[in-house]
Protein backbone atom coordinates (compact mmCIF):
# COMPACT_ATOMS: atom_id res chain seq x y z
CA UNK A 1 0.00 0.00 0.00
CA UNK A 2 2.80 2.40 0.88
CA UNK A 3 4.54 1.54 -2.39
CA UNK A 4 1.39 2.35 -4.39
CA UNK A 5 0.95 5.61 -2.51
CA UNK A 6 4.61 6.54 -3.15
CA UNK A 7 4.30 5.79 -6.87
CA UNK A 8 1.08 7.78 -7.14
CA UNK A 9 2.66 10.80 -5.41
CA UNK A 10 5.75 10.53 -7.63
CA UNK A 11 3.71 10.47 -10.85
CA UNK A 12 1.64 13.44 -9.66
CA UNK A 13 4.83 15.40 -8.89
CA UNK A 14 6.39 14.59 -12.26
CA UNK A 15 3.20 15.57 -14.06
CA UNK A 16 3.15 18.91 -12.25
CA UNK A 17 6.81 19.54 -13.16
CA UNK A 18 6.10 18.82 -16.80
CA UNK A 19 3.15 21.20 -16.92
CA UNK A 20 5.18 23.94 -15.21
CA UNK A 21 8.15 23.71 -17.59
CA UNK A 22 8.81 26.97 -19.53
CA UNK A 23 7.69 27.16 -23.16
CA UNK A 24 10.24 26.47 -25.89
CA UNK A 25 12.18 29.55 -26.91
CA UNK A 26 12.54 28.48 -30.54
CA UNK A 27 9.42 29.83 -32.20
CA UNK A 28 8.32 28.38 -35.52
CA UNK A 29 9.11 30.53 -38.51
CA UNK A 30 6.08 32.35 -39.87
CA UNK A 31 5.05 31.79 -43.50
CA UNK A 32 6.37 34.41 -45.88
CA UNK A 33 4.12 36.77 -47.76
CA UNK A 34 5.12 37.57 -51.33
CA UNK A 35 6.08 41.24 -51.47
CA UNK A 36 4.89 43.15 -54.52
CA UNK A 37 7.02 46.08 -53.37
CA UNK A 38 10.51 45.40 -52.06
CA UNK A 39 14.01 46.87 -52.17
CA UNK A 40 17.10 44.68 -51.98
CA UNK A 41 20.83 45.02 -52.34
CA UNK A 42 23.63 42.53 -52.52
CA UNK A 43 26.37 41.00 -54.63
CA UNK A 44 26.34 39.06 -57.88
CA UNK A 45 29.07 37.11 -59.62
CA UNK A 46 28.82 35.58 -63.09
CA UNK A 47 31.05 33.08 -64.88
CA UNK A 48 30.64 32.43 -68.60
CA UNK A 49 32.58 32.03 -71.85
CA UNK A 50 33.50 34.67 -74.40
CA UNK A 51 35.80 34.12 -77.39
CA UNK A 52 36.47 30.58 -76.12
CA UNK A 53 37.79 31.89 -72.81
CA UNK A 54 36.30 31.73 -69.37
CA UNK A 55 35.15 35.13 -68.15
CA UNK A 56 33.98 36.30 -64.75
CA UNK A 57 32.48 39.46 -63.36
CA UNK A 58 31.52 40.51 -59.85
CA UNK A 59 29.18 43.42 -59.20
CA UNK A 60 27.08 44.86 -56.45
CA UNK A 61 23.41 45.33 -57.19
CA UNK A 62 20.33 47.16 -56.01
CA UNK A 63 16.86 45.83 -56.78
CA UNK A 64 13.75 47.99 -56.46
CA UNK A 65 10.51 46.19 -57.25
CA UNK A 66 6.93 47.45 -57.34
CA UNK A 67 3.78 46.02 -58.94
CA UNK A 68 4.34 48.20 -62.04
CA UNK A 69 8.08 47.97 -62.62
CA UNK A 70 11.45 46.63 -61.53
CA UNK A 71 14.62 48.72 -61.50
CA UNK A 72 18.00 47.01 -61.16
CA UNK A 73 21.35 48.76 -60.91
CA UNK A 74 24.61 46.87 -61.36
CA UNK A 75 27.54 48.59 -59.67
CA UNK A 76 31.28 48.04 -59.78
CA UNK A 77 33.08 47.24 -56.49
CA UNK A 78 34.06 50.94 -56.36
CA UNK A 79 30.41 52.03 -56.65
CA UNK A 80 30.30 53.12 -60.30
CA UNK A 81 27.17 52.17 -62.23
CA UNK A 82 27.85 49.42 -64.77
CA UNK A 83 24.28 49.18 -66.06
CA UNK A 84 20.68 49.87 -65.11
CA UNK A 85 17.77 47.71 -66.19
CA UNK A 86 14.20 48.99 -66.09
CA UNK A 87 11.32 46.57 -66.70
CA UNK A 88 7.73 47.73 -67.09
CA UNK A 89 4.62 46.77 -69.02
CA UNK A 90 6.12 48.45 -72.10
CA UNK A 91 9.18 46.19 -72.10
CA UNK A 92 12.76 46.40 -70.88
CA UNK A 93 15.36 49.14 -71.11
CA UNK A 94 19.05 48.57 -70.40
CA UNK A 95 21.34 51.57 -70.06
CA UNK A 96 25.12 51.65 -69.78
CA UNK A 97 27.30 54.67 -69.11
CA UNK A 98 28.08 56.71 -72.25
CA UNK A 99 25.94 54.42 -74.42
CA UNK A 100 22.43 54.91 -75.76
CA UNK A 101 19.70 52.88 -74.05
CA UNK A 102 18.71 49.55 -75.57
CA UNK A 103 15.10 48.36 -75.61
CA UNK A 104 13.51 44.92 -75.97
CA UNK A 105 10.42 43.01 -74.96
CA UNK A 106 12.45 40.13 -73.51
CA UNK A 107 14.63 41.39 -70.65
CA UNK A 108 16.57 38.14 -70.36
CA UNK A 109 17.57 38.24 -74.03
CA UNK A 110 18.39 41.94 -73.71
CA UNK A 111 20.78 41.30 -70.83
CA UNK A 112 22.56 38.60 -72.83
CA UNK A 113 22.89 40.84 -75.90
CA UNK A 114 24.20 43.87 -73.99
CA UNK A 115 26.02 42.49 -70.95
CA UNK A 116 27.39 39.43 -72.70
CA UNK A 117 25.85 37.03 -70.16
CA UNK A 118 22.24 36.22 -69.26
CA UNK A 119 20.58 37.64 -66.15
CA UNK A 120 17.16 35.98 -65.56
CA UNK A 121 15.42 39.09 -64.27
CA UNK A 122 11.91 37.77 -64.91
CA UNK A 123 12.53 34.71 -62.75
CA UNK A 124 14.47 36.56 -60.08
CA UNK A 125 11.36 38.56 -59.14
CA UNK A 126 10.13 35.32 -57.60
CA UNK A 127 13.34 33.43 -56.78
CA UNK A 128 14.86 36.20 -54.67
CA UNK A 129 11.84 35.87 -52.37
CA UNK A 130 11.95 32.07 -52.25
CA UNK A 131 9.20 31.33 -54.77
CA UNK A 132 9.53 29.28 -57.94
CA UNK A 133 6.86 30.58 -60.27
CA UNK A 134 5.07 33.77 -61.21
CA UNK A 135 1.84 32.61 -59.57
CA UNK A 136 3.76 32.22 -56.28
CA UNK A 137 2.10 28.85 -55.79
CA UNK A 138 5.33 27.05 -54.94
CA UNK A 139 7.07 28.47 -51.88
CA UNK A 140 10.49 27.16 -50.87
CA UNK A 141 11.61 27.08 -47.25
CA UNK A 142 14.92 26.32 -45.62
CA UNK A 143 13.67 22.84 -44.78
CA UNK A 144 12.90 21.98 -48.42
CA UNK A 145 15.65 23.86 -50.25
CA UNK A 146 18.51 21.36 -50.16
CA UNK A 147 18.06 20.36 -53.78
CA UNK A 148 18.30 21.96 -57.20
CA UNK A 149 15.19 23.07 -59.06
CA UNK A 150 14.95 23.27 -62.84
CA UNK A 151 13.07 26.48 -63.60
CA UNK A 152 12.85 28.26 -66.96
CA UNK A 153 15.95 26.44 -68.20
CA UNK A 154 17.99 27.33 -65.11
CA UNK A 155 19.20 24.98 -62.42
CA UNK A 156 18.41 26.89 -59.24
CA UNK A 157 19.65 26.12 -55.74
CA UNK A 158 18.78 28.03 -52.56
CA UNK A 159 22.12 27.68 -50.79
CA UNK A 160 21.58 29.63 -47.57
CA UNK A 161 18.85 31.50 -45.74
CA UNK A 162 18.54 34.40 -43.32
CA UNK A 163 15.95 35.04 -40.64
CA UNK A 164 14.29 38.43 -40.54
CA UNK A 165 11.42 39.24 -38.17
CA UNK A 166 10.58 35.52 -37.90
CA UNK A 167 10.56 35.14 -41.67
CA UNK A 168 12.99 33.00 -43.64
CA UNK A 169 14.35 34.68 -46.75
CA UNK A 170 16.90 33.43 -49.27
CA UNK A 171 20.41 34.68 -48.51
CA UNK A 172 22.32 33.03 -51.37
CA UNK A 173 21.14 31.59 -54.67
CA UNK A 174 23.25 29.66 -57.18
CA UNK A 175 22.07 29.39 -60.78
CA UNK A 176 23.51 27.69 -63.84
CA UNK A 177 22.48 26.84 -67.38
CA UNK A 178 24.04 25.80 -70.66
CA UNK A 179 23.64 28.39 -73.44
CA UNK A 180 24.47 28.51 -77.12
CA UNK A 181 25.86 32.04 -76.89
CA UNK A 182 28.23 31.91 -73.90
CA UNK A 183 28.49 28.23 -72.95
CA UNK A 184 27.92 27.28 -69.32
CA UNK A 185 26.76 30.25 -67.26
CA UNK A 186 27.02 30.20 -63.46
CA UNK A 187 25.56 32.94 -61.27
CA UNK A 188 25.95 33.42 -57.53
CA UNK A 189 23.65 35.95 -55.89
CA UNK A 190 23.96 37.03 -52.26
CA UNK A 191 21.27 39.28 -50.75
CA UNK A 192 22.68 41.52 -48.04
CA UNK A 193 19.77 43.84 -47.29
CA UNK A 194 15.96 43.79 -47.52
CA UNK A 195 13.53 46.66 -47.15
CA UNK A 196 9.76 46.31 -47.37
CA UNK A 197 7.03 48.95 -46.87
Amino acid sequence: MRVKLFLLCSLTFLSACTSMSPPATNQAMLPRVYQQQIDMSGRLSAQYEANYREQSITVNFTWSQSPDQTLISLLSPTGQTVATILISAQGAQLTQTDKPPRFAKDVDQLSTDVLGWPLPVAGLRDWLQGYLNAAHAIQITKATSDKAFNVDGWQLRFVSWQNESQFERPKRLDLSRQTDQVGLVSLRIVVDDWTTP
